[in-house]
């Protein structure tokens, strides 16, 4: 076979391709949700109504919940690369269970083509009102002082909260037990009774601290949230580095680059609607718009600092 030929041939199998990024999308979209409807469901469905209007075509929501996001979110990897299948990701699904979990039925790093990083939901730390503690200087000395004697509750091994405090412990150099909880309301009802004295939370918990139930020591942000001016930032307290949660979109990788882009292109200008902006800030979520390279290589970089940490911690989701 000569070259010219072989050329024409690849040129010729390439036409369908081509014709089909050209005219994407001409079909209701699937949009592979993790999660029961709720509050994320919610979030995950305003941006997707605002990126259907500019692509022009539906977005049909389908929620796969179950095994910490493990189902949905194999099913997005094997799904169609043709554009017409996409998923909300979060750390949880792409950072925590492939860094802390032997087997995963998906591989983070090669099976997903990362579009764009919507929001980013910083987290409250908080003492039991009644614990005494007042400030995050002062958890820290007494954690000091009496190693492993503090309780810290989380919504389960491998959750955003239980990374996030862990974090928190490595870089503040003190030993805590962790109490782990299903879900965020009895972990704040035992933080209330006193069962543990201190707990990463989502901004909803501050209704409980301005009612005196709680006390909020920091918040996770690069800066104060304009909801709480008056709660210091974990980094302004000499805590350098912990994490938050985040929600994006993803698609099966090997998607056509022309689809891909008009994909990136639509969500991050959906995350950029006065609308929506307005609405996550009102929330007290980070509205962003980290897209394509950008934000795959964010999850490659979360999964291997999860990963150094956990030869320390030794977690495991198994």
């Amino acid at each position: 076979m000569t070259h010219r030929l072989r050329l024409l041939l690849i040129g010729l199998l390439a036409l369908p391709v081509l014709a089909c990024a050209q005219n994407y999308p001409d079909k209701p979209i699937t949009l592979i949700v993790p999660f029961p409807p709720g509050i994320v469901d919610a979030n995950a469905r305003l941006v997707a109504s605002k990126a259907s209007a500019i692509l022009g075509q539906p977005i049909v929501v389908r929620n796969m919940a179950g095994a910490g996001q493990r189902i949905g979110t194999d099913a997005l990897a094997k799904a169609p690369k043709d554009g017409y299948t996409l998923g909300v990701v979060t750390n949880a699904g792409v950072v925590a269970g492939p860094a802390l979990a032997a087997r995963m039925p998906y591989d983070a790093q090669r099976d997903f083509s990362y579009l764009v990083l919507a929001l980013e939901s910083h987290y409250l730390i908080n003492a039991a009102a009644n614990s005494g503690i007042k400030s995050l200087p002062q958890l820290v000395e007494l954690a000091k002082a009496s190693p492993e004697k503090l309780r810290f509750g989380s919504t389960g091994i491998g959750t955003g909260f239980h990374v996030a405090t862990e974090q928190f412990i490595k870089t503040a150099g003190v030993k805590m037990l962790h109490v782990p909880y299903k879900g965020e309301s009895p972990l704040l009802q035992d933080l209330i009774g006193g069962q543990v004295e201190m707990a990463f939370s989502s901004l909803a918990s501050r209704s409980m601290a301005e009612a005196g139930r709680l006390t909020m020591l920091a918040y996770t942000g690069e800066t104060r949230s304009p909801l709480l001016p008056q709660v210091p930032t974990a980094k302004e307290l000499g805590i350098a580095h912990v994490s938050s949660g985040w929600l994006g979109f993803a698609a099966p990788a090997g998607l056509p680059a022309a689809v891909r882009e008009r994909l990136i292109q639509a969500f991050t200008l959906a995350t950029r609607d006065p609308e929506i902006m307005a609405k996550f800030t009102k929330d007290g979520i980070e509205p962003r718009s980290l897209s394509g390279e950008a934000f795959d290589a964010r999850v490659r970089r979360e999964i291997e600092e999860l990963r150094e940490l956990n030869k320390e911690l030794k977690l495991s989701l198994e």
